[in-house]
């Protein structure tokens, strides 16, 4: 006797039924994941979302950010963010698949809500959305030395500026930027 599937359906006696829960997933993918690797996660994780029956409400990157300790020996990570509703089912197959996915370093989900009716959340995935989840953003090492950068440039500035001042026979007393 064939055993009916209950994909995509919260298996709890405490929810109502035809209701589905909310969960929030961060991602933490290799530094050096091209574009089209968290593209290809982006698709195959869509396709684990529509085969489970859930929906797919947001996703969005963070970009690449230096993590507090390396983790699989990796100083830095790209951080993907996901909003979701689904069964008990969904969190334990996108975990596998993250598991599975050589890209992943790191993954944490938590359930945001329950018994949410899932007619009643629109969706926010646009094509341009999922364009913009893909890019891994600038690295963190090369903003800080971009600003360094800047910073001196400005102090330079500052100091030919009152070098000028002083050749001119101002008094450089009271020259009013504060660092007297």
């Amino acid at each position: 006797m064939a055993k009916a599937t209950n994909i995509g359906r919260v298996l709890s006696q405490a929810d109502r039924i035809g209701t589905q829960r909310e969960y929030e997933s961060v991602t933490i993918l290799r530094p050096e994941t091209s574009r089209p690797e968290i593209a290809d996660l982006l698709t195959r994780m869509q396709e684990v979302f529509a085969s489970r029956g859930a929906k797919l409400m947001k996703i969005d990157s963070w970009g690449t950010r230096v993590l507090a300790f390396p983790i699989a020996h990796c100083r830095k990570g790209i951080y993907i963010y996901w909003r979701y509703l689904g069964g008990s089912d969904v969190v334990a197959e996108f975990e596998r698949h993250m598991r599975l996915a050589d890209r992943c370093i790191r993954f944490y989900t938590v359930r945001i809500d329950e018994d949410i009716d899932p007619d009643a959340r629109p969706t926010e995935i646009t094509e341009e959305l999922l364009e913009a989840a893909t890019d891994p953003g600038p690295d963190p090492d090369e903003l800080a030395k971009a600003a360094a950068a800047a910073e001196a440039a400005r102090q330079a500035e500052l100091e030919a500026q009152r070098a000028a001042r002083i050749e001119e026979g101002e008094d450089d007393e009271d020259d009013g930027d504060g660092d007297d």
